[in-house]
Formats: C-alpha cells, sequence, structure tokens
C-alpha cells in the first residue's frame, strides 16, 4: 500500500486495521492538526477540523515493513512531522529515506524517488 501527502494518513490507519504486505508513505506528516496549527498559530484549528488525520496514533500498530519518503526541500511537510512519525512505529518496521533536493510537489522527478519505489519488493 502507498500513500502520498494527504493520503498517507488514509495509508497509515488502514494498514493499522486491516493486513498490507508494504507500507511505503511519501512525504507523510505525524498529524495534519499538528501542522495547521504551526501554520495558523491565531486560528481555531482545533475547534475547526473535523478529522485531524492524527497517524502517530495507528503507527504502533503496523506490523507490516513500511518505508518511510521525505523530500528534502519539503515546505509543506516537514521532515520534523515525518521524522516524529517514525518514532512511533515499533522498532524495526519503518525506514526512513530522503530525497536529496527533491520538494513536496516535485519528489516524483527524482531518479532516487523512482529507485526507493522501484526497490520495494
Amino acid at each position: 500500500m502507498i500513500g502520498r501527502s494527504l493520503g498517507s494518513g488514509v495509508a497509515v490507519q488502514l494498514a493499522s486495521e486491516r493486513p498490507v504486505a508494504r507500507l511505503v508513505l511519501v512525504t507523510p506528516y505525524n498529524s495534519i492538526q499538528e501542522l495547521a496549527v504551526a501554520r495558523f498559530p491565531y486560528f481555531p484549528v482545533r475547534w475547526i477540523l473535523r478529522d485531524k488525520f492524527e497517524s502517530w496514533k495507528y503507527a504502533a500498530k503496523i506490523t507490516a515493513p513500511t518505508l518511510i519518503v521525505m523530500a528534502e526541500q519539503d515546505k509543506v511537510i516537514p521532515s520534523s512531522s515525518s521524522r516524529a512519525l517514525h518514532t512511533h512505529f515499533a522498532k524495526g518496521v519503518a525506514e526512513l529515506a530522503v530525497v536529496d533536493g527533491a520538494g513536496h510537489n516535485t519528489i516524483a522527478d527524482y531518479p532516487a524517488y523512482v529507485r526507493l519505489l522501484k526497490s520495494q519488493p
């Protein structure tokens, strides 16, 4: 299963509830609520967001080998959010990979990204 950006939250939740052989998360986040609060500190985000997409809550339940792919120059999902998500997986379940030079919306243009995806069994 693969989830990218906003879709990574859906993929994490599904992989925690159903058996999957492998999970690939591309430019994932720890929590959409966390990102929105940081981006809009004076806006009542916590009360407005219906779906908080808190991926960290589901990560520990995932047993499938997981690859977390981050874009080095991502200005949409900070690497700190992806790294925080990584810490919630059980030890040895998830690995991090960074696509050097890539941005959030340009990651697919990088050969290193394509190689990472092709390297998955």
